[in-house]
């Protein structure tokens, strides 16, 4: 009937589309419309040239404008005889989302097939014709190409000559012991890309690891066959092996759940037959498939060696590296990350696309996308778009560079194409990815050492300077400036001890200029010098952008003569080495200001009178400052909690504005604190550590941070004075804690963890039960 005839149009008049016009014409159910190639130098032009036409009773019209498939009506199949990216983008169109698209290959077994099928009732009978007929036309065509569409049709053979609803080839990998799923029939391909089925376990894995076809009619029963992905719905089941030369390479699976058809012995013995002549088909593809990309591993492995041995910035390199992967893998856009440690985020520093303004800008933190995602897990992730377009599939790559157990960078990319990404295209990637690896870890280190050097030149360059002054005034103001400059620090402080006190006062500053700077860091920097003078060490803190916008790192040291603390330089606000965001100091610049300080302090120690060197500043009185008793009060209460396996909880408050409040301060002080007394116990621990900043230590209990933080915003909410010095943003409030024993053991761990504050949101209710 006519309704039955099947319109079809083949791209491509090379000699690849004109060796299946026999197969197709000969086959009455088929009907060719068009020929189409926009090359006109193809094949069937030139014969057209010379006076060899196709017969008018063919009726099939040629043409060099691809577009005409777009306007046949009731287009069934499209013969894609170029398979090249021009054809496959052209085939992605949206017109041709629901029409049939075939290879060479896939149109020779088919029609082969269909030709030598009888048309009787005998299914057996028709089976062994179908083998026999696919042995022969296998045999005839090349199997060095179109490796997934030779198991696309295998698969349809074996699905549609059992007349099964669902179907599969898995195929073993000997790394992991596992079975795959190479291409299944019924299943999404995000899922397919997941499943792992230990070899022994399951159904598959069982025939895997013996070799002997299983059919099992309803859901598989027994230990020995439990698996988590079972269906219920399973009628009737096949599986069967994948042996070449005694060698198990993987399994066919069918399945059928209507509940009317059941599998037979026979189909379990076609399935079998056909089984093993896939096998020996999949092998010869797998060999040749292995061949190929070892090949052009080796090539390119050779080419991205050259490419990142040579002298060219890395950020070139890379470049190359990603427009290079692109040509080799199809469909793939590529991007390249490279992990700052001292900041903590991924910046992109390559990609294959054309417009690539947004390289060196783009950053990512922790958990933020794909890219993110790897700072922490550091394991590969794909993703498969569930949406597909036609037969365009999307598949999204992050692979993490790793190198001597670090992060160095990521890998990532997205493959849009009718293939998607091929497992050995993926092996590709991570052996490229490993590759990139190493030669970043080593520009990284060589560039580190390259640098650190330079630093540590200047470092003893103006050491050397300092030791022989007799200025005072200078050589504070070199001390302070000097390292902050060598380290790209936005500004830094240095306070002397008096002479005869137990108090610093500010010798010099520098980057101190701005008024808002100055009241976000000098609350920050006092805190940060009673920890360095009580540990007599350096002190590094970071903080977050919500909790302090201005300052978002320090590096504290002192500065020791004979054994006495007789200084402390602070500095602040790191900036990267090739970006302006502010980032986090390193060990390495803990390193270098400790051979500065080393200098420093025989200069100080060198300099008769020092500390005449005072400005009018701010001083700092050790002896029994508030932070040192809240600091002894916590250790006894650690000792008693540790004893009797109670937990606390260690917290601060600062009000950033309050000792600028233009309104009546002593009023709103005193309410503040009344009311935070009225939430809070008789044993509880409440101290002032200075003008903005409270300490509060809760015991046996986290519930009382929250009724803390509701009724500080209580407190607020009914002061219209600093209502609106927060709305004009001169005022904030930021708040930490810490929980013991989870986040810390010692006060050390506890305060510097309930130092990194952020923004207390006016707007949220806080709920006891938290």
């Amino acid at each position: 009937m006519p309704g039955e005839i099947k319109n079809i149009a083949i791209i491509g008049a090379n000699k690849e589309g004109l060796k299946l016009l026999p197969t197709l014409i000969a086959d009455k159910k088929s009907r060719i419309c068009l020929i189409a190639d926009s090359n006109r130098d193809a094949m069937l032009f030139k014969l057209n040239e010379l006076g060899y036409r196709l017969a008018k009773s063919l009726d099939i019209r040629i043409t060099t404008d691809l577009n005409e498939v777009k306007k046949i009506p009731n287009l069934d199949i499209i013969i894609n005889a170029l398979q090249d990216s021009t054809a496959e983008k052209f085939l992605e169109s949206p017109e041709f989302r629901d029409i049939e698209k075939l290879g060479p290959l896939s149109t020779r077994l088919i029609w082969g097939v269909r030709a030598a099928a009888p048309t009787t009732g005998d299914r057996s009978h028709e089976q062994m014709t179908l083998l026999t007929s696919l042995r022969e036309i296998v045999d005839a065509v090349r199997l060095t190409i179109d490796r997934k569409e030779l198991l696309s049709v295998i698969l349809k053979l074996a699905t549609e000559s059992t007349r099964a609803e669902r179907g599969s080839i898995m195929l073993t990998s000997c790394d992991e012991g596992m079975l795959r799923v190479e291409i299944a029939k019924g299943m999404d391909e995000e899922v397919i890309r997941k499943i792992r089925v230990p070899i022994g376990e399951g159904v598959s894995g069982k025939v895997a690891k013996d070799g002997k076809p299983l059919l099992i009619s309803g859901k598989a029963k027994g230990e020995e066959f439990a698996r988590p992905m079972e269906r219920s719905d399973v009628k009737s089941a096949m599986c069967v092996p994948l042996v070449v030369n005694g060698e198990i390479i993987g399994v066919i699976n069918v399945s059928s759940y209507e509940s009317t058809h059941v599998f037979t012995n026979e189909d379990l013995n076609f399935l079998t037959s056909l089984a093993g002549l896939a096998a020996e088909v999949i092998h010869r593809s797998n060999e040749y498939e292995r061949l190929r990309v070892n090949s052009a591993k080796f090539t390119f492995w050779k080419e991205v060696d050259s490419i990142m041995s040579s002298s060219t910035p890395m950020d070139k390199r890379l470049n190359t590296v990603a427009k290079r992967l692109v040509e080799i893998i199809p469909g793939l856009t590529c991007f390249i990350y490279i992990f700052d440690e001292d900041r903590g985020r991924l910046f992109l520093k390559a990609s294959s696309i054309r417009d690539s303004k947004g390289i060196g800008l783009l950053s990512l933190r922790a958990g933020e996308g794909m890219e993110g995602n790897s700072i922490e897990s550091m394991k590969d992730l794909f993703l498969v778009d569930r949406a597909e377009e036609g037969n365009t599939k999307r598949v999204y790559l992050t692979l993490p560079m790793i190198s001597h157990k670090l992060l160095v960078g990521t890998l990532n990319g997205q493959v849009i194409s009718s293939q998607g990404l091929s497992k050995y295209h993926e092996s590709f990637l991570k052996d490229i990815r490993t590759l990139l690896a190493e030669s970043v870890y080593k520009h990284r280190q060589s560039e580190k050492e390259t640098l650190k050097a330079c630093k540590m030149f200047a470092v003893d360059e103006a050491g050397l300077e300092m030791i022989t002054m007799k200025d005072p005034k200078r050589l504070v103001t070199i001390i302070a400036t000097t390292p902050a400059a060598i380290l790209g620090a936005e500004g830094s402080l240095l306070r002397i001890k008096q002479a005869g006190s137990k108090r610093f006062a500010t010798a010099a500053t520098f980057g101190l200029d701005d008024k808002s700077i100055r009241e976000f860091f000098l609350p920050i920097e006092k805190e940060t010098v009673m920890e360095v003078l009580r540990k007599k060490e350096a002190v590094v803190r970071e903080f977050s952008e919500e909790a302090s916008p201005y300052i978002r790192s320090i590096l504290s040291r002192p500065l020791l003569v004979n054994d006495s603390v007789a200084g402390v330089l602070s500095l602040f606000n790191k900036t990267g080495e090739v970006s302006v965001y502010p980032c986090g100091f390193s060990k390495t610049d803990s390193d270098i200001l400790a051979r500065f300080s080393v200098y420093a302090e025989k200069a100080l120690s060198n300099m008769a009178g020092s500390t005449a060197v005072e400005e009018k500043a701010e001083r700092i009185e050790i002896s029994q400052s508030p932070l040192s008793l809240f600091e002894q009060r916590v250790e006894q209460e650690l000792n008693r909690a540790r004893r009797f396996d109670k937990h606390l909880v260690l917290a601060t408050v600062r009000i950033a504005g309050l000792k600028d409040f233009a309104g009546n301060r002593a009023d709103f002080e005193s309410r503040l604190i009344n009311h935070i007394r009225k939430k809070t116990r008789n044993f509880d621990v409440v101290v002032r550590l200075n003008e903005e900043t409270f300490g509060f230590l809760f015991l046996d209990t986290n519930e009382k941070v929250v009724r803390l933080l509701g009724s500080i915003t209580e407190v607020v909410a009914n002061d219209v004075s600093f209502h609106k010095a927060l709305a004009e943003g001169r005022a904030d409030i930021l708040y930490g804690y810490a929980m013991f024993p989870r986040e810390g053991d010692s006060f050390a761990e506890l305060f510097s963890k309930a130092s990194n504050r952020v923004k207390l949101d006016l707007s949220k209710t806080y709920d006891p039960e938290f």
